[in-house]
């Protein structure tokens, strides 16, 4: 059975989160010892939340761990903190290893609310957290700089030659421009995602496949689209 939310009040959830978001080093890069990427992949009305732990400076697999369930509501632009946040929320605390940093598919604050996915699971587990997107979601880009209303808020990496740039933006407890190198760092050729995500996205893939025919029964929500 679905229950109903309104986008009225996820915009007033990301207000809300954006308000306890902080974008400043909370560590030093060099005290990094485990870097996750959390993937979520969807397979007709069920997804399958994967992460992968990995040792920053081998990019050697520590961990993995995966949760299927229903997928919670449908994909609307902006909101895919409300999709995705859950299930890696919940994925995370069935981790025996506490990573450092946590590295997602989606952006941070390069968002219309500066709430974006990795925003969202920062604030909520209180872990510096990067946004990593293939495609611009709001603003501009300008020579190596992600704007958007005059700020910058995130920043272009190219990681791998005649491919376009990745869009990296901070989610919690982290700068623009650390962000940008822990990516740039966990990048192994010919790969263009950083490690942790392409590690992620293979083993949500992998999982995928098997739990297909899988019952499960998590409760859906229907987002109701309404003027404000």
């Amino acid at each position: 059975m679905k229950s109903k939310i309104s986008f009225g009040q996820l915009k007033d959830q990301q207000e809300q989160t954006a308000k306890q978001l902080r974008i400043e080093d909370t560590f030093k890069i060099d005290e990094i010892r485990y870097v996750a990427g959390f993937d979520v992949s969807y397979f007709g009305n069920k997804c399958v939340c994967s992460v992968v732990v990995l040792d920053f400076k081998t990019l050697e697999v520590v961990e993995k761990k995966f949760l299927v369930t229903k997928t919670l509501m449908n994909y609307v632009p902006g909101f895919l903190s409300f999709r995705e946040g859950p299930p890696i929320c919940q994925t995370y605390f069935d981790l025996e290893c506490d990573p450092d940093v946590i590295i997602v598919d989606g952006h941070g604050i390069a968002h219309p609310m500066n709430a974006g996915l990795a925003t969202f699971v920062g604030v909520e587990l209180g872990k510096p957290t990067i946004g990593v997107a293939k495609n611009l979601l709001v603003g501009e880009t300008k020579d190596d700089q992600i704007l958007f209303e005059d700020k910058v808020v995130g920043k272009l990496v190219k990681t791998k030659e005649h491919a376009n740039p990745l869009f990296v933006s901070p989610g919690n407890l982290i700068s623009i421009e650390t962000a940008a190198e822990i990516v740039k760092r966990c990048v192994i050729p010919p790969h263009k995602m950083p490690e942790p995500l392409h590690q992620a996205h293979r083993f949500a893939d992998k999982i995928a496949e098997k739990h297909k025919d899988d019952p499960v029964k998590e409760k859906e929500i229907e987002v109701l689209n309404e003027t404000r």
